[in-house]
């Protein structure tokens, strides 16, 4: 389950996807609006212009950009109208979003946007984590990553098996959570996004640099049938082994973790 939303009439939603959103530096600039969920802007690609990024709608593409969606007054978009030059330099419309509600984006034009890198995952100054072990437990990845909402997205990642077949640090056949690529099975987790401070963080608790875990892109997909791209930490081979168990105290957390995201 996502942040809850609230109520409101939909031409006074605006969904942000770069400086604008929670800590970053043009945050201020929606003083007084109200913080209603995370969503996603459909068929659509983020581009990075140095400081700040740029999306354009791309119909038909199944990319997406992570975003956050704040209730704002008639005086709140005027100023962010002046922020965003538009209708200038950025156009703004009502669209369809994820959640199945609408809300103002800002879009730019592929003139501006040509010769510029994509943003890793749509989504600017952050990325999507697929956790599916103890980092589910919002108590540990709080602990972990200070930097953390609060929020997630329980989803499902097809073609991966879980297993505790990561061999943990204390030896005596414990283990973690890791997942193994199976064409027939599929796995479910939470989707958090995480700063790119907390990213480093976790890299080093899963051992990246020490060849214990690696990045993997994998394919979620949403209770509400949503897929898009996220990063999951996979063991190495070399850090893994069947039949191996996991203690009562790493048990619980998964488990508290499951049941908090349904």
């Amino acid at each position: 389950n996502s942040l809850m939303t609230h109520p409101i009439n939909q031409s006074n939603r605006v969904f942000v996807y770069g400086s604008l959103k929670r800590g970053e530096p043009n945050h201020q600039w929606l003083n007084g609006a109200i913080f209603a969920g995370r969503a996603r802007l459909l068929s659509a690609e983020l581009y990075s212009l140095t400081s700040y990024p740029m999306a354009v709608l791309r119909p038909g593409s199944p990319q997406v950009i992570h975003g956050e969606v704040f209730e704002i007054d008639a005086e709140g978009l005027d100023r962010l109208d002046l922020l965003e030059g538009y209708p200038n330099y950025y156009d703004r419309q009502i669209l369809n979003l994820s959640d199945g509600t609408m809300a103002w984006v800002y879009l730019g034009r592929d003139a501006i946007v040509e010769g510029h890198e994509l943003v890793e995952f749509g989504d600017w100054a952050s990325t999507p984590i697929f956790s599916y072990g103890s980092n589910m437990a919002p108590s540990q990845l709080q602990q972990r990553c200070p930097n953390w909402d609060g929020s997630g997205l329980a989803a499902r990642v097809d073609g991966w098996r879980w297993g505790i077949n990561k061999i943990a640090n204390a030896g005596n056949g414990q283990g973690y959570a890791g997942i193994t690529q199976d064409p027939e099975a599929h796995c479910w987790g939470v989707v958090h996004h995480l700063s790119r401070s907390d990213r480093q963080i976790l890299d080093r608790r899963e051992g990246i640099a020490t060849g214990h875990y690696r990045h993997q892109i994998v394919t979620v997909k949403t209770s509400k049938g949503e897929i898009f791209a996220a990063l999951a930490y996979v063991p190495e081979p070399a850090f893994t082994e069947e039949g191996l168990w996991a203690n009562s105290e790493y048990q619980r957390r998964i488990l508290n973790g499951a049941a908090h995201w349904g």
